[in-house]
């Protein structure tokens, strides 16, 4: 792909991986899981305790549900999502990545990944974006019959961070190949 036909900002790498997908209605059913965790103990906080008299008595009541919320949520997050579908991952940047799938989507289709960089050890990444561009056959080198480009739109921070210095770590050593090759 020309530099002049390039839709996506910033340094990309190219990252032959798997992803882990489901397709979503809408934006607002994806759940991450520190956000719901958030608006759970905040729940806590807004329910009448009727039951309860004193002020500590309260404010106990709620610090053990709150305990009890964490507890779940931590045996909750040790376990995975349940990903319906997987695709292939052409190249990926800190904004997005592109990829190849057998089904057709529209642009504008919301997906929650669950994404693995190599040196990641098997921590997987999840975030939610859309798919901005469908790409061209000549793009295509993914060997599935479509190619789309997508933009991610809720990413944690440190995974966005983990993307920038796998990409810069893969462009030094395409650097130390070349030098080399000289």
């Amino acid at each position: 792909m020309s530099s002049n036909d390039e839709k996506r900002k910033g340094l990309r790498a190219i990252l032959p991986t798997q992803m882990l997908f489901n397709v979503l209605e809408k934006p607002t059913d994806y759940i991450r899981g520190q956000d719901s965790t958030v608006k759970k103990l905040a729940a806590v906080d807004a329910e009448p305790m009727p039951n309860l008299k004193s002020e500590s008595q309260i404010l106990l009541a709620r610090i053990d549900r709150k305990l009890s919320l964490i507890l779940s949520i931590l045996a909750e997050t040790n376990a995975r999502k349940n990903y319906l579908n997987q695709a292939m991952v052409q190249d990926i940047s800190e904004f997005g990545l592109a990829f190849g799938h057998y089904t057709e989507f529209p642009i504008g289709a919301y997906l929650e990944i669950g994404l693995c960089l190599p040196y990641t050890e098997g921590r997987l990444m999840d975030i939610m974006g859309r798919i901005v561009r469908i790409l061209s056959n000549e793009e295509n080198t993914s060997g599935e019959p479509h190619m789309y480009g997508f933009e991610f739109t809720d990413i944690l921070w440190s995974d966005q961070n983990d993307i920038v210095q796998w990409i810069f770590t893969k462009q030094r050593e395409e650097i130390r190949r070349r030098r080399d090759n000289i």
